[in-house]
């Protein structure tokens, strides 16, 4: 297989296209057996989604096993291991966590470090890198909207999976996380009206305006659905609830769609927890947000998350 092509490849959902599964609008009976499996296997409550595992850099087989359940269910899994000491060894152990379910190729995004993975913090200083940084809300103590991760990015750069991983949180009030399964969000809203997922289907349905605010970031429009397939059939989501600088497509189904998600989100099937030190989220790239929060004085009282992203996705077969 050619790897670099295994997730750049859109297969629309639109009926046109004639692509057959649960997630074709063609296809019902095959979306409602899986829908009736999906709800049966939902879980209910965040504590469902947390495996606690001894050393989170090396799992054992029940361990990885369980974490894959978890991901199966809902497109994601909270694992709790032990506080490690600092960014570098920390990151060792997001490596190889990830690796355990075939996570090897790791997004370069422009304030990643060289490694492609990106230490969040609040951007202090007045280096041009940190300067960069907080113009971006991740580098910030505000809250994060609702999104997936690299919403902006172009087809052959699409997230399929990511690991936010605690370091240190903050020493003061704030910094939770709110999680929701973007496949619930499809089925949620097939449920309520089919023409929305059509809409959300549509090549104009979400355009990114591109960026020249930033000399570490130059960025072209970037548009395309909301909704689309993997190569191997699995659904892809891109959304963000931003306010600004979006352009939603000018039809009365994609505008339907697009309230229906500001009333979904943070309602029943939303998850949510506060990443402590050796705690972190693997997943599916699904769809999340942060509180504000606040950090304390010293060192010690300034949270500090590792994000990788991955153009894998998780490998839950093993």
């Amino acid at each position: 297989m050619n790897r670099s092509a295994e997730y750049t490849k859109d297969l629309s959902l639109d009926p046109k296209h004639g692509v057959l599964g649960p997630f074709s609008l063609l296809d019902g009976d095959a979306y409602a057996r899986w829908r009736d499996q999906k709800l049966k296997n939902f879980p209910t409550q965040s504590s469902e989604l947390l495996v606690e595992v001894n050393d989170s850099g090396h799992l054992t087989a029940p361990e990885r096993t369980a974490v894959q359940v978890r991901v199966n269910r809902a497109g994601m899994c909270i694992y709790k291991g032990p506080a490690v000491e600092g960014v570098e060894p920390s990151k060792d152990v997001v490596r190889a966590l990830g690796l355990h379910f075939g996570l090897e190729r790791l997004d370069q995004n422009p304030y990643a470090d060289e490694d492609a993975i990106t230490p969040l913090h609040v951007a202090a200083g007045d280096d041009t890198v940190e300067a960069g940084r907080k113009l971006y809300i991740p580098y910030t103590d505000r809250a994060i909207n609702w999104h997936t991760d690299g919403y902006y990015n172009t087809p052959a750069r699409r997230i399929c999976a990511m690991t936010l991983h605690c370091v240190r949180q903050a020493g003061g009030q704030g910094g939770e996380n709110q999680l929701f399964d973007p496949e619930m969000a499809y089925l949620l809203m097939r449920e309520r009206d089919p023409e929305m997922v059509a809409a959300f289907c549509r090549d104009d349905a979400m355009t990114i305006p591109g960026n020249d605010m930033d000399d570490h970031v130059k960025r072209g429009d970037v548009g395309g659905p909301v909704f689309s397939l993997n190569k191997d059939g699995t659904l892809y989501m891109r959304y963000t609830a931003r306010l600004r600088n979006i352009v939603w497509a000018d039809a009365p189904d994609t505008q339907r769609a697009v309230a229906f998600m500001i009333e979904l989100l943070g309602g029943p099937h939303t998850f949510s927890h506060r990443l402590e030190a050796g705690e972190g989220v693997i997943c599916n790239n699904v769809l999340h947000t942060r509180t504000k929060f606040t950090d304390s004085g010293g060192p010690e009282g300034q949270r500090m998350m590792l994000r990788a992203r991955y153009l894998d996705r998780i490998r839950t077969d093993a």
